[in-house]
């Protein structure tokens, strides 16, 4: 089994660049449950999340309750490198300050 890095954001944690297994059951448990994937910021980027949390977590201002993660997907899910995590967490900062 492969691994990629991912932007994990955790609840009441700072965002992190992790490397985790690229299966589903490893996304799911992350998660917590069966996924969603919206899109984040601008192509390749999307949030991977709980499909309960999908909705709020790209359109709400809704602070969100469980684990999500940030990955490149283009059919493909691939890593994110330093740079590109540095950017995305920028863009995630911006939209996080909306939350309530």
């Amino acid at each position: 089994m492969s691994t990629i890095s991912v932007l994990m954001v955790e609840p009441s944690k700072r965002p992190s660049i992790i490397s985790i297994e690229n299966d589903l059951s490893t996304f799911e448990n992350i998660v917590n449950g069966p996924l969603d994937m919206q899109p984040f910021f601008r192509s390749p980027y999307k949030i991977v999340c709980n499909v309960d949390n999908g909705y709020e977590l790209t359109y709400g201002k809704r602070k969100p309750k469980e684990s999500f993660f940030i990955v490149k997907h283009d059919g493909d899910f691939r890593s994110i490198d330093r740079t590109e995590a540095e950017e995305v967490r920028d863009h995630l900062k911006e939209k996080m300050k909306k939350w309530k």
